[in-house]
């Protein structure tokens, strides 16, 4: 048989106290505790609540305001683009507004040919047509040609521009440029689609 030391007892008493401790402070039931005031405390965030949905309604109004002055410069800038119900009506136009520009020209600009490309999507809602243009004409006649291309009301913006001699005797130039013009992105047909973007 072994025998404990005292002090061994003592640490086992202790221990013992100590778990008893340990088992009532966890197991104690939590007190409860009542709040006083609550509906004050309720009354005051709804208070809060009211005055933030009293001021996005006055920014309603604002913001309608704002809505609908967009919604007209977004119209007043369609009006730029290219007409047509269809793609090839939409081409037609396009060099339609390019000879109207040509012949404003003193003396008018000579196209010699012009080749569309593939349309091209143009952000979410619009297409790019593109018009390759081919023309012999005096360094002058080209100027103010690109000139009068912003003042239109269309939306069209030259891509590229190449120039090379042309007859040196009237002093020609050739120059072959691309245009681009917005349409409606309704003309355009999905990707994958007979005659669609690629």
């Amino acid at each position: 048989m072994m025998v404990m030391a005292e002090r061994d007892r003592r640490a086992l008493m202790l221990l013992g106290a100590a778990t008893l401790i340990s088992l009532a402070a966890y197991f104690w039931p939590a007190p409860t505790i009542e709040v006083v005031g609550g509906p004050a405390n309720d009354t005051d965030a709804a208070a809060v609540r009211l005055d933030r949905v009293r001021r996005e309604a006055g920014l309603l109004a604002e913001r309608t305001g704002q809505l609908q002055q967009t919604r007209a410069e977004l119209a007043t800038l369609e009006k730029g683009l290219i007409a047509g119900d269809s793609l090839p009506q939409a081409q037609a136009q396009m060099i339609q507004v390019v000879r109207r520009i040509a012949r404003l020209q003193s003396p008018a600009l000579d196209l010699r040919s012009t080749d569309f490309g593939p349309i091209r999507p143009f952000g979410a809602g619009y297409g790019q047509v593109v018009l390759t243009v081919t023309a012999e004409c005096q360094v002058d006649q080209l100027v103010n040609f690109l000139a009068d291309l912003p003042a239109q009301p269309e939306l069209l913006a030259i891509e590229e521009l190449h120039l090379s001699a042309g007859n040196a005797k009237p002093k020609t130039i050739l120059a072959r440029f691309v245009l681009t013009g917005l349409v409606r992105g309704s003309l355009l047909k999905p990707i994958g689609a007979p005659g669609g973007i690629r």
